[in-house]
């Protein structure tokens, strides 16, 4: 008998219940409660997004290659970051359009502070071609039998900075293809070709170091005036990169100090300790240098992270300066569904000293090499003088 009670009187609650309930559906009491929760939850979740992203901007800038788990986010396609603006912009366009426009905000900052897409409004380059040296550079490796002649044929650049082409310059030289160059040079694994004299060549080594110099120097006689050149092709990280894969990108938050995992910690981040040692290195020299000074060439760090704002703390950007666009230049070719099919970093630069500005910066499109090459006008400002 009590089973049987207990049982009508759970069947009077639930049937009260959707009662209550439909009197709710039909009075629009419910449907305003999902509107006004459905508002909230829109507006909370976009701000909250949108100081995430902020910090992640921070934390890749200010930290980056100093730690193993930032450094791992520096090399993953932006476009992870951006997925979850697919609900919030249907949540916005249901809920609380006035969203809509502060994730528009969000987006825009994103894509020009921290992915680096620059406009320039194009104008024409002013001034005599003996005032404008035009700098190329290419990392040939995995070139895929991909030919650079239509990018070069293009902008005529007087010197070109090959990375992974050690001992080419002769053939270089010989070749029909590069006629426009006289003077060429090979050292180490960087090739020069120039249409000036090249006057000196150089590796820069790192004192006490058995590693392959990341870097050489290059002065041309450029009408006169000796101007230094900087080849730079800094480690790659692929392999690293790979175990970080395998979940070793965690050690930069585990791994603290004073805890079992802190050798973890200092093994994995050995790797861009010296990365940017490197880097310094080449910083060091440039400041040291007599001549006016422009570094090109295949960095393998990312423009959003901390290794890029640390050189361009002294040297200017030529694509930040002058370019248009991303500016991306690896990997050229990718199957990943996150960079939609093209490259998603910028890790080939042309830097120049505060001596030079930049008329024109392009990236080359549409080729598919593993690196794109950047080419970039540079002019000498009216007050260059010796260092």
């Amino acid at each position: 008998m009590s089973e049987g009670r207990d049982g009508k009187v759970g069947n009077y609650w639930l049937s009260q219940q959707l009662r209550i309930f439909a009197e709710a559906v039909e009075s629009g009491r419910f449907l305003g409660n999902v509107w006004s929760w459905g508002r909230w939850l829109t507006v909370c979740l976009t701000w909250l997004y949108g100081a995430a992203l902020f910090l992640l901007c921070l934390a890749m800038q200010w930290v980056g290659e100093r730690n193993v788990t930032t450094v791992f986010f520096l090399y993953l396609p932006p476009l992870i970051w951006f997925l979850p603006f697919a609900p919030l912009v249907m949540m916005g366009g249901l809920f609380h359009r006035g969203s809509l426009l502060v994730q528009g905000a969000i987006l825009a900052l994103a894509v020009w502070t921290w992915l680096g897409f620059h406009w320039q409004a194009e104008k024409p380059v002013i001034g005599a071609s003996g005032d404008i040296l035009t700098v190329m550079t290419y990392n040939r490796g995995q070139n895929m039998n991909q030919s650079l002649q239509p990018f070069k044929n293009t902008n005529h650049p007087d010197v070109l900075v090959f990375q992974e082409a050690g001992g080419r310059a002769g053939g270089f030289l010989r070749s029909p293809d590069y006629a426009e160059f006289e003077y060429g040079v090979s050292i180490g694994e960087f090739t020069l070709l120039s249409r000036y004299p090249i006057k000196a060549n150089s590796l820069i080594k790192e004192a006490g170091s058995d590693r392959p110099a990341r870097v050489a120097r290059f002065v041309i006689d450029w009408n006169g005036r000796s101007v230094s050149i900087y080849a730079v092709h800094l480690m790659t990280p692929r392999d690293v990169l790979r175990s970080y894969m395998r979940g070793a990108f965690l050690w930069g938050v585990l791994g603290v100090p004073g805890t079992p995992w802190a050798e973890k910690r200092r093994y994995y981040q050995s790797f861009w300790d010296g990365q940017i040692a490197d880097a310094k290195a080449i910083l060091d020299e440039v400041r040291s240098d007599s001549n006016t000074c422009i570094v090109a060439g295949d960095f393998n760090a990312p423009q959003t992270g901390y290794l890029h704002r640390m050189v361009t703390r002294e040297l200017k950007d030529a694509h930040a300066a002058a370019g248009n666009g991303f500016g991306f230049t690896f990997p050229g070719v990718t199957r990943n569904p996150l960079s939609l099919g093209g490259p998603w970093m910028r890790i080939d630069y042309i830097f120049y000293d505060r001596q030079w500005e930049a008329l024109e910066c392009v990236t080359e499109r549409d080729r598919p090499s593993q690196h794109r090459a950047v080419v970039a006008k540079l002019r000498l400002t009216s007050g260059a003088q010796l260092k």
